[in-house]
Parts: C-alpha cells; sequence; structure tokens
C-alpha cells in the first residue's frame, strides 16, 4: 500500500457516518490551549474515564492530551475544564459533586475539591504512567492507582500523598478495584492477576498463562465477589476474594474493556466493537446489547440501575436510561476521518473524507452540514475557484464537481480510471488537473466537465498537484518524486532531488515561492516556480501530511501526533504550535491570523481561537516512523441517536 494510501487507509477505519449537522444546542464547545473545537462537539479527543456524583448530574470525563469535560446535568451539556499539567489522563475516581482525582501518564495524579474550577497536582513516587485508580471505605480516604511496569501507589488521605506499593510484577497493569479498605484485585498485561487482602500491604499473584490482557476489574458489592473482563471475550468471576477464579462463558470473542457493578446483581462491560454486556446475577451470564455504530468504548459506570454512561474513542459519549439496552449520544457531529480542508476565506469552507460525505460551512465552521453525493468513495482531497465552482477527487478514480458552492455535486465519469485519486487543483475555473496512483494524471480545460488522460511516464504513486501560473504545474509523490510542467501540463520532466522520502502535500504561494512537506519530515522551498527546490529543517522526523500558506513567509504544516508546525520567515525556521490533539492530522487550511483551520482523524477539525504559543523545535534526530496500515472500514451503519433530557428545566448547580 502507498502513500495517501496511509491517509486513505486511515480514513477506511471509519464505520460512522456524517449525516447529522452539527447543531446540537447543548454542546458547548472546548477551547483548549488556543484552539477552538468545531467537530467533534464538545471534543474529539478519545475519553478514557467517565465518572458521575450519586446526584446522577455532576460528572467528569478525561482523556487523552489533558481532555476534562465537566457535566452538571447528566451529560446533555458539557464545559471543558483545565488540567495543571497536559497529559493523557487515564483514570477517574468521583467522590461527590465537589471532589475527584484523576490519574495518567508519567504518574500524573491531580484532584479538585471544587468541583473542578481548580485542579492540584499531587506528587507521587513515579513516573509510570497510571492507568487506573479506585477508592474504598466510607470516608474515602484509601485510594490505590496502578500502572505500567507494575506500578502500585497508594493513599490513605484522600489523594494527597502518595507512596508506592510492591507488586511483585512488571507486568503492565491496566485496572484496579477494591471493595474495601483491604480487598483488592489488579490486573493487566499477559493474564497478570493481583489480589490483595490487606490493603495492598502484600499482593499475591494469580496470573494466569495467557498472552491477552486482562483490561478491567471491579467487584460486586462485597469483598467476596468481583470480576474481571480482557480481550479474546475473557471474563473471570472469584466467590472468595479472589482466591480461586472461575471462567465465564459469554460466547463471543470481543476484546473487552471496562467492567462496572453497581451492586452484587447488576454489571455491565465495555468492548472495542460497540459491544455492551450487561449482568443481573452477578456476572454468571451476561447479555450482549450492541450500540450499532461499533465504537471503541473504553469505560462505563452506572449511577443507579438505569441510568449509566459510556465513552471512548472520538471524544465519544453515552448515555442510556433503560439499564443498557438503548444508548443515546452526549455528543455531537460526525466521527469519520476527514482528509482534507480547504477554505476559500475566512468564512466559506469545505471538508472531505470518508464514504464520498462532503462537509460545508458558511460561517467559519461555528456551523458544519453534511452534503451528501453521488459516491460512497472516500474523498481524499478538495479544491474551490470560487464560492460556486468547486471539485473533489477520491478513490477508485473518484471525481466530483459542484456548481453550487458545495450544496449539490456531480460524479464526472472518466472511461477506463480506476486508480485512486489524491491531489486536485485548478489554476482558475476551466483548467485544472487531477492526479493519483500509478503515475496518474488527469487534465481539464471545461471546468471538469470532461478529463483526458496525460501521459507520466511513471508508475509510482502521485499525491499531490499545484499551480505556480497557467503554464507551470508541479506533482509530487512517493519516492521523493518531483515532477514539473511548462507547458500547462502537455508535457512532464522530473527534477531531481536526490530524496527518498514520500512527498505528501504541496502549495504555491505565488508564481515563485512553493513549499513541499513529506515523510521524515522533510520541507522543502521554491523560489523559482518549482525549478528548483531546496530542504529545510523541520526539527522534526514524523510524517507531514499537508502545507498551506497565507502569505510568502507564513505557513503552516500537519502532520502525525496532531503536530502543527509554523513559519514566519519563509521557512528559515519553523516553530511548534502547541496543539490541542495527539491524532494524526492530515489537512489544513491557513488564510492567516486566526483563520486557520486543521483537519484529521476521527473527523477532528478545529480552528485557531487565538494567537497561538509556538516553541522552536530543536535540530536534533527525532523517531522515524512509517505510515501504518490499517484495517478496511467497518460497514456503514445509522448512527447513534442523539440523547435529550426527559425536561427542560436546568438542575441545580
Amino acid at each position: 500500500m502507498f502513500v495517501s494510501a496511509h491517509i486513505a487507509a486511515q480514513i477506511r477505519r471509519a464505520g460512522l457516518c456524517l449525516l447529522l449537522a452539527f447543531a446540537g444546542a447543548l454542546i458547548v464547545r472546548a477551547q483548549v490551549r488556543g484552539w477552538l473545537w468545531q467537530n467533534p462537539l464538545p471534543q474529539g479527543n478519545a475519553i478514557y474515564a467517565v465518572r458521575f456524583a450519586s446526584d446522577k448530574r455532576h460528572g467528569w470525563a478525561v482523556g487523552s492530551d489533558g481532555a476534562i469535560l465537566r457535566t452538571y446535568d447528566g451529560g446533555f451539556e458539557w464545559a471543558a475544564q483545565t488540567a495543571p499539567v497536559v497529559t493523557t489522563l487515564y483514570g477517574l475516581f468521583v467522590k461527590d459533586k465537589n471532589n475527584a482525582v484523576a490519574v495518567g501518564a508519567r504518574g500524573m495524579v491531580i484532584t479538585t475539591e471544587s468541583g473542578g474550577v481548580r485542579w492540584l497536582r499531587r506528587a507521587t513516587p513515579v513516573r509510570d504512567h497510571l492507568a487506573s485508580v479506585a477508592f474504598a471505605g466510607k470516608d474515602l480516604t484509601h485510594g490505590w492507582a496502578v500502572g505500567t511496569y507494575g506500578c502500585i501507589i497508594a493513599t490513605t488521605d484522600g489523594g494527597r500523598t502518595w507512596r508506592a506499593q510492591t507488586s511483585g510484577v512488571r507486568a503492565h497493569l491496566y485496572s484496579v478495584a477494591f471493595a474495601d479498605e483491604r480487598a483488592g484485585v489488579a490486573v493487566g498485561d499477559r493474564g497478570t492477576l493481583l489480589v490483595t487482602a490487606d490493603g495492598g500491604a502484600t499482593w499475591q499473584n494469580k496470573s494466569l498463562t495467557s498472552a491477552l490482557p486482562f483490561t478491567g476489574a471491579a467487584f460486586a458489592a462485597s469483598s467476596k465477589r468481583a470480576v474481571v473482563v480482557g480481550y479474546g471475550g475473557a471474563v473471570l468471576r472469584t466467590e472468595d476474594g479472589g482466591q480461586t477464579w472461575t471462567q465465564v462463558n459469554i460466547f463471543q470473542p470481543a476484546d473487552l474493556l471496562s467492567v462496572f457493578f453497581l451492586d452484587e446483581h447488576n454489571g455491565w462491560a465495555t468492548g472495542n466493537d460497540g459491544q455492551v454486556l450487561a449482568t443481573g446475577d452477578g456476572g454468571a451470564t451476561w447479555l450482549p446489547v450492541s450500540v450499532k455504530t461499533s465504537p471503541r468504548l473504553s469505560t462505563i459506570f452506572f449511577a443507579d440501575d438505569q441510568t449509566g454512561w459510556a465513552a471512548g474513542r472520538d471524544g465519544l459519549i453515552l448515555r442510556t436510561d433503560d439499564g443498557g439496552f438503548n444508548w443515546r449520544r452526549l455528543t455531537e457531529g460526525g466521527r469519520d476521518d476527514l482528509a482534507d480542508i480547504f477554505f476559500l476565506d475566512s468564512a466559506r469552507g469545505w471538508a472531505v473524507g470518508a464514504h464520498g460525505r462532503v462537509l460545508i460551512t458558511a460561517s467559519g465552521g461555528k456551523r458544519w452540514s453534511v452534503r451528501l453525493t453521488p459516491t460512497d468513495a472516500r474523498l481524499t482531497r478538495v479544491f474551490f475557484v470560487d464560492d460556486t465552482n468547486g471539485w473533489a477527487c477520491g478513490e477508485h478514480g473518484t471525481i466530483l464537481r459542484s456548481q453550487t458552492g458545495g450544496l449539490s455535486w456531480e460524479k464526472i465519469a472518466v472511461p477506463d480510471v480506476t486508480a485512486d485519486l489524491f491531489g486536485v487543483n485548478f489554476v482558475d475555473a476551466q483548467h485544472g488537473m487531477v492526479v493519483g496512483a500509478r503515475g496518474t494524471i488527469l487534465q481539464t480545460a471545461d471546468g471538469g466537465a470532461t478529463w483526458r488522460v496525460r501521459p507520466s511516464n511513471t508508475l509510482i504513486w502521485l499525491e499531490d498537484v499545484a499551480y505556480a501560473d497557467a503554464q507551470h504545474a508541479t506533482i509530487v509523490g512517493s519516492q521523493g518524486t518531483i515532477m514539473r510542467t511548462e507547458d500547462g501540463g502537455e508535457s512532464w520532466h522530473f527534477i531531481d532531488l536526490r530524496a527518498k522520502e514520500w512527498l505528501y502535500g504541496l502549495t504555491f504561494v505565488d508564481d515563485a515561492r512553493g513549499f513541499i512537506v513529506g515523510a521524515d519530515g522533510i520541507i522543502l522551498r521554491t523560489d523559482d516556480g518549482g525549478k528548483t527546490w531546496k530542504d529545510q529543517e523541520s526539527g522534526l522526523k514524523i510524517n507531514l501530511f499537508a502545507v498551506s500558506a497565507a502569505a510568502r513567509d507564513d505557513a503552516l504544516v500537519v502532520g502525525d501526533q496532531g503536530r502543527v508546525l509554523q513559519t514566519k520567515d519563509g521557512g528559515a525556521t519553523w516553530r511548534e504550535v502547541a496543539g490541542a490533539t495527539s491524532v494524526p492530522l492530515y489537512g489544513v487550511a491557513y488564510r492567516g491570523g486566526t483563520a486557520a483551520w486543521v483537519a484529521g482523524r476521527g473527523g477532528v477539525i478545529l480552528r485557531r481561537a487565538d494567537t497561538i504559543d509556538t516553541v522552536a523545535l530543536p535540530r536534533i534526530p527525532g523517531f522515524k516512523r512509517k505510515p501504518k496500515l490499517q484495517t478496511p472500514d467497518d460497514a456503514l451503519l445509522p448512527d447513534i441517536p442523539r440523547a435529550v433530557p426527559t425536561d427542560n428545566k436546568r438542575p441545580p448547580m
């Protein structure tokens, strides 16, 4: 598989359709570190834990990239809160509407006693990543957290101070549960199963011989009955405090990620494919319930036998009011991967991605709507020359044209062209080009109504194309390929750069200056319309997928790990922009100042909210990561219904 092979394969994973407009009245957009979330809402980072106070109204959700969300009305409305340090948070325990504890990467423990108005970082004796936290006892002062390399830490003052405990294992621990101040269970990698009867002073190793991990543990209202879940549909149950364990057959191989028990009878577990399991007999038997679009659900919590919440990838949060048989969304927007985003000015924009969907906005992204097209092929690039005429291209030779500003689209048939198409660019409303796999070059002189195949003399993957002027254009692709035309695309010649990196994207600011980005952090600049290119130091060794320039010296670049780079001196120096997500970003649109948008995996769309701090990038080698192939996409299924409050009264704070 080849390049946009990388981007395209990521898009294939999306199994959710973008059939709804992003206009949920109760959704609050999260603003994080200079970026405003536009999709999904309130934010799109993965949620790893969701917990509520006993009143079923006050709760939190925490996740990757420092995500902390707070609700006062059972999850119908969420607001972002600020952590003292930006790091991924994996575990959460809510004591009441004012007090909560969260744990995460690099030994992070944070607590709040003010409903999240202020979060405090607490010192810990470890730097391991902490995956789970639990408290026990009537006063909730005794707590434990577990993490990588067998790490266990404990507190006796509600989470303010912590000390290390000895687990006796080096396996990563993913979940911990306590029935009271003495009886506890911790589980983790390779079948690791630990039990304690003395508050963690000593831990007994009850691990199984297994290559698969245990991911969740919960006590069923007593110190004797507990349930453990894991990959491959593993469910274990104990009735004697963990001394002996019995395997429960759930008759399916789903990877289970979390488990929660409300009392000695009622419990629930979530899985990697949208599966929710429910038990009413203490875990002896389980009933599966499907959550339609098969989202990855990392966490589950119930406040009573009817009201519960689950959450997972791409910021998705769900609610049930019937014990887990039916689930509805508390979040808004599509979660399909987006491959490209384009803005004509500070208001009018378009984004494209999986299943042939096109998103459009006339409000700078405050409101996005989904336009259906006559294809379900994934779309990889979109381009508009004015507020009326636009084009998109995608897999299987797909070319779409709009003459209504994106409100409607027609599919343009190109005989004998079936290759995946990755780049489209127009120099005016009539003349444009499309490029793609196996050296495909297509050209139009009538606004895209008809296309003719142009010889490229290559079978490599061509990723992007851009005009410097009507006669001069450049194409980039795999194996460091740069091709240039001086006659409007009638003939092409190769530019010898002696580069082997895969080149993903390019742009021209004017007829002289342009930028190219690609694998291993490569950034190139031309000042002569593409005749020659000079290497610029990005300071990173990751895949850079797209570049957009607002002026000759002012450009933005996006890539893997949610990285955003900016130059204000034409690329002489590149500085890293503080980001709001770590998911891959595949598209960028930059019109200058705060008119900047990025898009990527999981339907992420972010707009620059204010002046963003930048960090100088060191000139040192980074790690090298090749594009990772992904599995094919899931079937297109109806999206999860939206949850609505049963009354319109806002609950008290």
